[in-house]
């Protein structure tokens, strides 16, 4: 006799086709990290999963098991993504946090911490109209959890003011202090510093977001070893 399937909170990370009629389901689990499933049927009849398999989709997971991927028997949602689904804007911060997620979640390894980090934003996605600075908050808490928290604030070389970032001197540097410096205007650093500290009030001006979305966008591509897909999505005009 089979066991029966056991149950998993997931994020839909990703979905690719498989075969004729099936899909590979990427899974942020809280209990097993990321999981990739197989979805029979996915393809070839929505009422098989009721249109469920989306990107972002929050659900429970049942899993059975089978030759090679486990099995997604079926799943209930957590959560229902319609303003999400209907904002080209919405889409591509979450586009950009679940490929994060995907490139920095262990496969068959729970990290819960992280987990709550991205259910957390997609709930917060639905619920209020995307920010630079919410996105740029959840990218600090982020880069924290995974042990590269930046120190914001003087350049953490020399002391003295900072125009940067840098990965390798982790934090708010000056251009000249590190080889990998991202230039970062002073006053994007200070709004990037009281996030960091909690303030929900800190606002970028309309010309610091195209450098501070390029300089975390780098500092995540540093840290992937390649470009993110998504990153271009997020890019306002370059103000010079």
């Amino acid at each position: 006799m089979s066991p029966p399937p056991s149950s998993v909170r997931a994020v839909i990370l990703r979905t690719s086709a498989y075969r004729e009629a099936d899909l590979i389901v990427d899974l942020l689990t809280e209990e097993r990290g990321r999981l990739a499933v197989l979805a029979r049927g996915a393809r070839s009849s929505r009422r098989r999963f009721g249109g469920a398999l989306e990107i972002g989709t929050r659900l429970t997971a049942r899993l059975s098991a089978s030759r090679g991927l486990p099995a997604l028997a079926d799943c209930d949602l957590d959560g229902v993504l319609n303003a999400v689904r209907g904002d080209l804007q919405r889409i591509a911060h979450l586009s950009y946090v679940l490929e994060i997620a995907r490139i920095f979640s262990k496969e068959g390894e729970a990290d819960a911490p992280l987990f709550g980090l991205v259910t957390s934003f997609i709930g917060s996605l639905e619920a209020a109209a995307p920010s630079d600075e919410a996105l740029a908050l959840w990218e600090l808490a982020t880069l924290a959890h995974l042990g590269y928290g930046l120190r914001l604030g003087a350049c953490v070389v020399t002391g003295g003011p900072a125009d940067a970032i840098s990965l390798a001197a982790g934090g708010a540097v000056s251009r000249q202090a590190a080889a990998d410096a991202e230039p970062v205007p002073p006053g994007a650093l200070a709004v990037l510093a009281r996030l960091g500290r909690g303030d929900t009030q800190a606002r970028f001006a309309d010309d610091d977001v195209y450098p501070v979305r390029r300089a975390l966008a780098r500092t995540w591509a540093r840290l992937a070893g390649r470009p993110l897909r998504s990153a271009p999505f997020l890019l306002p005009p370059d103000p010079v």
